[in-house]
């Protein structure tokens, strides 16, 4: 019976029966993690390769396009410089029957988009971020000896559970299938997995709106205490948007000044504890023109960008200021901060910011007032 007729139930209900199954073996075929770029979109493209269609056109500008969405203006990743396969230019997945994908979240718990191009359906397990804790503390009380030896192990791609078995822990799991012509999105943080039902073809891309800021402050303190590589810098990215604030839509605007604050506030509290150390010297530094390998702090691997600790003795290591006491043994003299901006220039940047929030604040005043003399009238009416 071809696999398109067979009821979903039984098909989700043989994949689990072979995955908890210890005396079978089954060996499925997954293209996972294509590069778009090299291999082609199944999204129409004005690349010059070949002349479209006037409906081909519509399609290539739309922002539902997925080499389109992660860089408009809405989306923050339109910020970073460079192609970041996978998560500004899309992946291609070819899925069989059975083929799966296992539990995780996005890199920097960014927001994701599926679009299913054709095929049989693909069913996905979802859990919202504010449970996302819980499934790694029951994953890991499940199979602690995998955890002991690899701490990040749900950033793998490698580990899969039945939902049953979540939900009986207390895990929250929803559930849905995404048939051909239909996108699946997933939210920051939010933990997601699941299976193809049978040949099928998709497309993915991360996107990151205004919203996400605090949540990608929050993942790199994540990363941070797993000694875990970043992807890109979010301080950078934070301060890159800072610089042009007039660039920026207003909501934008406002997000993005919230979040320069908390960095500001932080950066100024970790610079004072240098001084208080007795550790006077600083060295201006581009971080941004430097590989990433080449500025990564030597014990979390965060990615430093307003600033790192160095010792003159010992050139090829840095840290940021999370771990200026892992630094080295040499004396505090041969030590010396390398920072981007001074503590002046990234207040300044936080004032342009506030200025142009500040006319998002008396747009959006001026919305609701507008809004609740609308209702007013309204309930006057009646």
């Amino acid at each position: 019976m071809p696999v398109h007729m067979v009821p979903t139930e039984l098909v989700e209900r043989e994949f689990w029966r072979l995955v908890s199954s210890i005396e079978e073996d089954v060996t499925v075929e997954y293209g996972a993690d294509i590069h778009s770029k090299e291999f082609g979109s199944g999204f129409p493209m004005n690349n010059g390769k070949r002349t479209l269609t006037e409906e081909e056109e519509n399609y290539a500008r739309s922002g539902w396009n997925l080499n389109v969405m992660p860089l408009l203006e809405q989306s923050l990743l339109c910020h970073i410089n460079g192609d970041i396969s996978g998560m500004k230019v899309p992946w291609l997945y070819v899925g069989m029957v059975f083929s799966a994908f296992c539990w995780h979240i996005e890199d920097h718990w960014s927001y994701s988009i599926n679009y299913l191009h054709w095929g049989e359906p693909k069913t996905w397990y979802g859990v919202p971020s504010v449970a996302a804790e819980r499934l790694e503390e029951v994953m890991k009380k499940l199979t602690p000896e995998l955890f002991e030896f690899q701490p990040d192990l749900l950033h793998q791609l490698v580990t899969i559970m039945n939902p049953n078995i979540l939900m009986a822990h207390g895990v929250p799991v929803v559930r849905t299938n995404q048939c051909a012509g239909e996108f699946v999105i997933t939210f920051p943080r939010a933990y997601h997995s699941g299976f193809n039902q049978g040949y099928n073809f998709a497309e993915a891309v991360n996107f990151c709106t205004a919203d996400w800021l605090p949540a990608g402050r929050s993942c790199i303190e994540h990363y941070r205490h797993l000694r875990r590589y970043c992807v890109f810098s979010h301080e950078e990215l934070t301060c890159k948007m800072a610089t042009c604030p007039e660039k920026l839509d207003l909501n934008m605007a406002a997000a993005t000044h919230r979040e320069m604050f908390i960095l500001v506030q932080e950066e100024r509290k970790l610079r004072k504890a240098l001084m208080e150390r007795g550790i006077t010297e600083a060295e201006r530094e581009a971080f941004e023109l430097l590989p990433d390998d080449e500025r990564q702090c030597d014990k979390c691997k965060t990615t430093c960008f307003l600033s790192a600790l160095a010792c003159s003795n010992c050139p090829e290591r840095l840290v940021c200021l999370y771990h200026t006491q892992d630094l080295c043994s040499c004396p505090t003299d041969k030590l010396y901060l390398r920072y981007r901006y001074t503590l002046d220039e990234l207040l300044a940047m936080l004032h342009r910011l506030k200025v142009r929030s500040e006319s998002f604040d008396s747009w959006a005043s001026r919305v609701k007032d507008a809004l609740e003399q609308e209702d007013g009238s309204k309930i006057g009416k009646k």
